[in-house]
C-alpha cells in the first residue's frame, strides 16, 4: 500500500486497494451481511480537502437502505479523526441524496458550490 494511512482502514474491516483509473484515489470496500458498501476516497486534494469522497455506493441494490451507507461514513469518520484529518468532503452529492449526508453530518458548502458539495460539520479532531 503506498499511504501508510489508508492501510489502516483494513484495521477497521475495510478492504483498500489503489483505484487503478485515478492516481492518489483508493476503493474501500466494507463488507456487510447480504451487501457491500464501497467507496473512493482521495487525501489531500487541490482544494486543501485532508479527505475528499467522490463515490459511494452500497451492493446488491436489495440491500440499500438498511444503514450500511451511515455505517461505512462513521467508520471512514472515525479513521479520519484518529489520524488527524482536518477536513471532509463528499463532492458532486446529488440531489436525491443530499439527505442522507446531512443525517449524517454533513453540510451544503456555502455558494458558489456548482458541484454540489457537501462537508463534515464535526470538528474531526474533537473525540465523539
Amino acid at each position: 500500500m503506498e499511504n501508510k494511512v489508508i492501510g489502516f482502514l483494513i484495521n477497521y474491516g475495510a478492504l483498500v486497494e489503489p483505484d487503478r483509473l485515478i492516481t492518489g484515489a483508493y476503493i474501500v470496500k466494507f463488507p456487510f451481511k447480504g451487501g457491500m458498501t464501497t467507496l473512493r476516497i482521495g487525501l489531500n486534494d487541490y482544494s486543501g480537502t485532508d479527505l475528499v469522497i467522490t463515490n459511494m455506493t452500497t451492493l446488491p441494490e436489495s440491500q440499500r437502505r438498511r444503514g450500511f451507507g451511515s455505517k461505512a461514513l462513521e467508520t471512514i469518520l472515525l479513521w479520519a479523526r484518529i489520524n488527524n484529518f482536518k477536513s471532509v468532503r463528499a463532492v458532486q452529492i446529488q440531489k436525491h441524496n443530499e439527505h442522507f449526508w446531512v443525517k449524517n453530518g454533513f453540510a451544503r458548502c456555502e455558494e458558489p458550490n456548482p458541484c454540489n458539495d457537501f462537508t463534515y460539520q464535526e470538528s474531526v479532531n474533537n473525540s465523539p
